[in-house]
């Protein structure tokens, strides 16, 4: 039954990462930029310990099998991630209580998801820790564009999925912006 189970989740998670990738290409191409960046950074860096918040599918694991990862996410994420390494995790309700001095926390394509109290409630629970912080905020600057029937229909699905209602609330005006959230939440070294 559990080889089932996890067979049947796995066929409907990737029929749902297709319709979604047809509905919105270039949602798919902005995470497939993001991997790039972000992975390039990773190698610059060379961290020990890297803590994904907001895992989701990520395959980041499978690529840097020397670093230990810790991969947050929503609990509904459990089932979909056939590893140890998955800790539910949902931001508005869950501290923060990683076993871990420094590391390399990301926060990839999770901020448009939430409310500014929660995106500072976030920061400032990663703050506690030593190490580096990767974060990508949703830009207003590049998202004034008038979204169309399939952006439309990808937001209604992708929200039924996470079991979330409010999508796109929390935006930054522009990079200088994120800079200077990041720097009043007491982060140093702000790029």
């Amino acid at each position: 039954v559990d080889d089932y189970a996890k067979n049947y989740t796995t066929i409907l998670t990737k029929i749902t990462g297709y319709i979604l990738g047809k509905l919105d290409p270039n949602s798919v191409d902005t995470i497939g930029q993001r991997t790039v960046i972000i992975d390039k950074m990773i190698k610059k860096i060379g961290p020990k310990n890297i803590i994904e918040i907001g895992a989701g599918l990520s395959s980041r694991s499978i690529r840097f099998k020397k670093i230990r990862f810790r991969e947050l996410d929503l609990p509904v994420f459990k089932g979909k991630k056939s590893n140890s390494k998955f800790i539910p995790f949902d931001i508005e309700k869950d501290e923060l209580d990683i076993d871990v001095e420094e590391g390399l926390f990301i926060v990839e394509g999770v901020t448009m998801y939430l409310k500014e109290k929660e995106v500072k409630r976030l920061l400032n629970q990663i703050r506690k820790y030593k190490g580096y912080l990767i974060i990508g905020f949703f830009n207003r600057e590049y998202s004034k564009k008038e979204k169309g029937i399939r952006e439309r229909m990808y937001r209604f699905l992708f929200r039924k999925m996470i079991k979330k209602d409010h999508l796109f609330d929390f935006r930054i005006e522009n990079i200088n912006a994120g800079k200077e959230l990041l720097k009043k939440m007491g982060f140093k070294n702000v790029k």
